[in-house]
């Protein structure tokens, strides 16, 4: 996370699953990924998604394919090796801009969830996602409802 703008670091938590982050602007800022809308390539993201999951289980719906950092790290195959990797130059991985314009008045700014352990920072409105999005894994209606 201390590295310039636009380079990914990708971590892994509990020994088993990858985060990504973007780093931005900033000593030790960086934004964690938590979360995306799937729009094409769902049945490769399906497959990728069932390796990790037992067996017999309900088949996910679309919107249940990348709505947590780690699923969504599982869906699009990001392990340690795009650890490091710009944007800018990655050829596997990129971020464009969805197919519609956001209003700001749709876009939700939250507190961050699973981290009860940090203190001060546990009720930071630090968490942004796109009002009403079945894709989040975590609606906060109250943040939502301060927005109406």
């Amino acid at each position: 996370m201390f590295m310039s703008p636009g380079t990914l670091y990708v971590y892994q938590i509990y020994g088993l699953y990858f985060c990504l982050n973007v780093s931005s602007e900033g000593d030790g800022a960086a934004v964690l990924v938590r979360s995306l809308e799937p729009l094409q390539g769902l049945d490769t993201m399906r497959g990728l998604r069932s390796k990790r999951r037992k067996a017999g289980g309900k088949p996910l719906k679309d919107h249940q394919l990348c709505n947590g950092p780690s699923k969504l790290c599982q869906a699009l195959d990001i392990t340690k090796s795009f650890d490091q990797e710009h944007l800018a130059a990655a050829a596997d991985l990129w971020m464009e801009p969805g197919p519609q314009a956001i209003a700001g008045t749709e876009i939700i700014s939250s507190s961050r969830i699973g981290i009860g352990y940090a203190g001060e920072w546990v009720s930071k409105p630090l968490r942004f996602y796109i009002k009403n999005n079945k894709c989040v894994s975590v609606i906060d209606r109250k943040a939502e409802a301060m927005n109406d």
